[in-house]
C-alpha cells in the first residue's frame, strides 16, 4: 500500500486517484521522487500533481483555473437586479442571491415595522430595514460575484 501525497491517506498500489481527496497517486521512482510545487496563493507546499491547493483550496494547474472560471461566470447575480428586487420587496434580493434566511428575515422585520407605524418610530425603522436590504443585496451580489463566501445572516459589522 502507498499513501496519497496529498492527504495522507493509505491506497492500493494499483489504483490512479485517491479515494479520499481525488489527487492523482504518485508511484514513487527514481523520476518523480520529489517532484513538488507551491501554491501561488498561500505557498503551501504540496505534491506537483495537485489540482487545488489542500491549504486553501486555489486551483494550482491551468486546467482546474479553467474549471474555476467557467463556473464563477455561469454562477454571476446581478448587484443592481439583487437591490431593484429589494428595493420593490423587502428581502427579495438576498432571496434572488439564495440567501433565503436573510431576505426572510428582513421581509419580516419590514412587516414588524409597518405595524410600528401606528406609532411614529415605525416609520423610520421600515426606512432602516428597507435601505439595508437595497444595500446589502448590491454588495452580497458584488461579493458572490468576487467568490467570497457571504453568510445567510444579518450582520451589522459588515456596514
Amino acid at each position: 500500500m502507498v499513501s496519497c501525497q496529498n492527504c495522507g491517506t493509505e491506497v492500493k498500489d494499483d489504483v490512479k486517484f485517491c479515494q479520499n481527496c481525488g489527487s492523482e497517486i504518485i508511484h514513487e521512482t527514481s523520476d518523480n521522487v520529489n517532484k513538488t510545487k507551491f501554491c501561488a496563493n498561500c505557498g503551501f507546499k504540496m505534491a506537483e500533481n495537485v489540482k487545488f491547493c489542500p491549504s486553501c483550496g486555489a486551483p494550482t494547474s491551468p486546467e482546474s483555473r479553467a474549471v474555476v472560471q467557467n463556473a464563477a461566470q455561469v454562477n454571476q447575480k446581478s448587484p443592481v437586479l439583487a437591490a431593484i428586487l429589494s428595493f420593490l420587496i423587502v428581502g427579495l434580493g438576498q432571496i434572488y442571491l439564495g440567501l433565503t434566511k436573510k431576505g426572510i428575515l428582513l421581509f419580516i422585520g419590514a412587516v414588524i415595522s409597518g405595524f410600528l407605524m401606528l406609532i411614529i418610530i415605525g416609520w423610520i425603522t421600515w426606512l432602516i430595514v428597507w435601505g439595508y436590504a437595497i444595500y446589502d443585496a448590491y454588495n452580497s451580489a458584488n461579493k458572490i460575484n468576487m467568490g467570497i463566501h457571504v453568510n445567510d445572516t444579518i450582520d451589522f459589522n459588515d456596514l
